[in-house]
């Protein structure tokens, strides 16, 4: 069983707390004023967080001594110091943490659109009570992730390609899914055939059920790492090399379908919903709500704590430069390409050497477009589920999202003007 993430608790903590916490002091005798500091959250304000799902991993033991878990402190205080810093002068009334059920008085901002269940992907709510002229109650949600200072961005999203919550499941042909199924099929049933000469536990291979192919190629290829990448590679020179992975073939030619100028625009619009809740003022008709992507930025090395500022993409600015890049004629191209041309190959192509499938979502002409994300679609743990998109923003081109918002962001962010 996976050790639970305090990330999200711990900010949250944090957060209800409402002090800045001054990094610099806490370096100054790390492990003994961040023990005091992780304390007093378990002590005073994890039970304050309403849902909180406790104080889990905030400590963990090197030797026979029991710490503070330094590196998820310094990404939890990333973005409670930024969120604090933001919240200004305003009281924080509440502090949530959603979970699977939502408290009822923050129920009616998660909504089930229809195509997407539990719409709001907040992790964090904090209920903030400005005081004078603009005396109003606010609801701020966090949408929480968090990397260390040298690791590449988190992803965005994990989800399914196919299977009962599958993304592509309603957006491809009944004819498409089925052609994706039959290739699974013969792809596994391919390599189960070389990896055991043909039977299986007295059975034979063609005479399998899809089920008992999947189980057994599962219990093989487990714990067989290269043999697992050389299968689903079909590597040159492997016994495998034969037996090509045309299960990820047919799953790129069903995405290339929604590239085609039919479909892409809604392809996109979709998309980019389920990733950054583009359509979140629509489903959500309250200015009281405030939505935010919000990524701490934090590590401990040398005996030191290194919390970097917050990664905020502010909900209503990132929809508002969408509806931009939607509506402009000049702009409104919707590319999906494989990633970096040539030097990525495709889980059935010649020389691969992940399996994967590789992609970057672009807006704009092919000279002229902002690189929205990387998507790649991969399987995440077993190979009974079904294959996973991971999605990142991108930050290493030039013309990637990252810094087209950084951009317009220095134009019309919001900031603490959020509750004016």
């Amino acid at each position: 069983m996976a050790k639970p993430d305090p990330h999200e608790v711990m900010t949250a903590a944090l957060i209800a707390r409402n002090k800045i916490v001054n990094v610099n002091q806490l370096n100054s005798n790390p492990i003994e004023k961040a023990t005091e500091l992780v304390q007093e959250l378990v002590d005073v304000w994890v039970p304050k967080v309403v849902g909180g799902s406790g104080d889990a991993g905030f400590f963990v033991k090197t030797g026979d001594v029991k710490v503070p878990n330094m590196a998820n402190l310094a990404k939890a205080l990333s973005v409670s110091n930024h969120v604090i810093e933001q919240i200004g002068n305003a009281s924080i009334e509440t502090v949530w943490q959603t979970g699977k059920k939502w408290a009822n008085e923050i129920s009616k901002y998660n909504p089930d659109t229809g195509t997407i269940k539990n719409y709001n992907s907040s992790d964090v709510i904090v209920k903030i009570k400005t005081t004078g002229k603009n005396e109003a109650i606010h609801y701020w949600g966090l949408s929480l992730k968090k990397r260390g200072i040298s690791e590449a961005d988190p992803t965005l999203l994990n989800k399914p390609v196919l299977g009962k919550v599958g993304f592509l499941k309603e957006r491809i042909s009944g004819a498409e899914v089925s052609k994706i199924e039959k290739s699974k099929d013969t792809f596994f049933r391919g390599a189960l055939n070389i990896k055991t000469g043909g039977q299986y536990q007295g059975k034979t291979i063609d005479k399998m059920t899809e089920k008992q192919v999947l189980d057994a190629v599962e219990k093989l290829f487990h714990y067989e790492r290269k043999e697992k990448n050389e299968m689903l590679t079909s590597k040159t020179g492997s016994k495998y090399a034969s037996n090509k992975n045309i299960y990820f073939k047919s799953m790129h030619e069903a995405f290339m379908t929604l590239s085609k100028p039919d479909k892409s625009k809604k392809f996109f619009e979709e998309f980019f919903d389920l990733i950054f809740k583009i359509n979140m003022d629509a489903w959500i008709k309250d200015t009281a709500f405030h939505f935010s992507l919000m990524t701490g930025v934090g590590d401990y090395k040398k005996d030191q704590l290194i919390v970097e500022d917050a990664d905020e993409k502010e909900g209503r600015l990132v929809s508002e430069i969408f509806r931009e890049m939607f509506k402009d004629p000049d702009t409104s191209k919707f590319i999906l390409k494989k990633q970096d041309g040539a030097k990525k190959k495709h889980a059935w192509e010649e020389g691969a050497t992940a399996a994967k499938l590789f992609y970057e979502m672009v807006i704009g002409t092919s000279t002229n477009g902002v690189s929205i994300v990387d998507l790649e679609v991969r399987y995440k743990g077993k190979l009974t589920n079904e294959p996973q998109f991971q999605v990142f923003i991108n930050k290493v081109r030039k013309n990637g999202f990252t810094n087209y918002y950084k951009k317009i962001s220095k134009i019309k962010s919001l900031g603490k003007k959020r509750w004016d």
